[in-house]
């Protein structure tokens, strides 16, 4: 750059390069934080990706369950619970008032026997066969509002877990 260009002026125009240096300054700011935006974006800030994909599971590794920690308002969010070391012919999951009153249960796969509500919480009690002691269950649901939620899920014989989510608008 020519060494005039790097000097105030007033002609043609009042130029003060201090400030014009400012300006190029916020502007390199502004680029860099804009890619960081993207780049988090990406890899899962704001939704799905390996920054979201969450996985917790019960003291006893009986219950697990993998989340999405991010999710934006309306969209669907995915959920997969699997369960170890299950004992007798059914077993029954309770998902919390937190997840019902804030998050619309679109699908349930595979299909309870028995779905029933007792108080706040909603229970859902599947069929184990015979010599199975696993089972895995597969939930879609969407947030109806933004903000940090609380949910709980447990089994019938005691085995809990707890996460929290963070919606979007």
């Amino acid at each position: 750059m020519n060494p005039d260009e790097e000097q105030s002026r007033s002609y043609p125009l009042q130029e003060d390069m201090r400030w014009q240096r400012r300006e190029w300054w916020l502007q390199k700011v502004g680029m860099v934080m804009l890619f960081l935006i993207v780049i988090a974006g990406a890899c899962g800030l704001f939704s799905k990706g390996f920054l979201s994909e969450q996985q917790v599971s019960s003291g006893d590794r009986q219950l697990q369950v993998e989340y999405e920690r991010f999710g934006r308002q309306l969209s669907t969010m995915n959920m997969a619970i699997r369960l170890q070391q299950l004992e007798g012919e059914r077993f029954t999951l309770r998902i919390d008032r937190g997840a019902i009153d804030n998050f619309q249960l679109q699908t349930v796969q595979p299909q309870p026997l028995i779905a029933r509500s007792q108080g706040h919480d909603l229970l859902l009690t599947w069929a184990l066969p015979a010599q199975q002691h696993n089972a895995s269950i597969w939930l879609t649901w969407q947030p109806l509002s933004f903000g940090h939620f609380h949910s709980t899920v447990s089994l019938d014989h005691g085995a809990t877990v707890a996460f929290s989510q963070l919606i979007y608008p």
